[in-house]
């Protein structure tokens, strides 16, 4: 089990190309992938979107590159053939309005494209290598820190899921001792109006049976438990599990509720609502789950 939050750094260098690769991720209900790269490395965007999804499969993720080669000797050349142009279409100019022709290198120079600024580009191959290299490393380290955070929450989900299996051990106890109290009083409350010998027993006895059942949890307690046996043996399981823990944790939530509603004695109402509390500290911390 792993957290959706964490932070991974790598980098890598090949010849003259040094990179640094930054990914941090936070929860999120879908899968989120945002590039934050130098525009010289725009066309490795698909292979970098295709080595975050074989690491994460859930979540914002958030990919920094930076480019931290040396920089590369520009040099200027001129574009002869475009001033040529220039000037044969100045001394054009010239002659047909009949005006002196005072051209300068200089002016000529300022003319649109005339100069060009040349970088060498580095080389795709290197560029390639370098990010996959340090985007690699900075995966390792991030699936490090989820899987670390993934155990402490996998570790507290449990103890809560402990603390839950106890409050269901004490609502089954419970239960029985209130419903003989509640037949109990039933017939004390029957035996006030009428004499046992003009009782109806197979009424009384129908009466008895709708009021068991009005207030019986027992399937409800069953389909609990094993919610809880199936929450731990996910918490186990490595990979995607956080939306099979947040489904069980709404099955959960059903089953108190329907609790709730059935019991009348002060004491299972407690429990429930210790229950409940736990369920939603569970729903909360599973929500960063991937």
């Amino acid at each position: 089990m792993r957290s959706m939050t964490g932070f991974g750094r790598g980098s890598a260098q090949v010849k003259s190309i040094q990179i640094v690769a930054e990914v941090k991720t936070v929860n999120h209900k879908f899968h989120d992938i945002s590039l934050k790269i130098p525009s010289s490395y725009q066309f490795l965007e698909t292979d970098i979107r295709e080595m975050i999804l074989g690491s994460v499969t859930r979540g914002k993720v958030d990919v920094f590159l930076k480019d931290l080669s040396p920089a590369r000797t520009k040099t200027v050349s001129v574009n002869e053939e475009l001033l040529a142009e220039y000037v044969k279409s100045a001394h054009k100019a010239a002659k047909d309005l009949k005006l002196k022709s005072e051209l300068s290198i200089e002016s000529l120079l300022k003319m649109p494209d005339v100069l060009m600024v040349n970088e060498p580009e580095r080389p795709e191959a290197e560029q390639k290598k370098a990010v996959s290299q340090a985007l690699e490393e900075a995966l390792k380290a991030l699936e490090k820190m989820r899987q670390s955070e993934g155990n402490r929450l996998a570790k507290d989900l449990l103890e809560k899921a402990k603390e839950i299996s106890q409050v269901i051990q004490f609502i089954r106890q419970r239960h029985k001792a209130s419903l003989a109290e509640k037949v109990k009083a039933f017939k004390e409350k029957v035996s006030e109006f009428l004499p046992e010998p003009l009782l109806d027993q197979i009424r009384l006895s129908t009466e008895e049976g709708v009021l068991l059942q009005r207030h019986d949890i027992a399937e409800e307690l069953t389909r609990l438990e094993s919610h809880l046996e199936a929450l731990h043996d996910s918490a186990k399981e490595k990979g995607t599990v956080g939306r099979k823990l947040d489904f069980l944790i709404q099955e959960m939530n059903r089953e108190t509720n329907t609790i709730g509603s059935k019991a009348s004695d002060a004491k299972l109402a407690q429990s429930v609502i210790r229950m409940k509390e736990l369920l939603e500290q569970m729903r909360e911390q599973i929500q960063n789950i991937e």
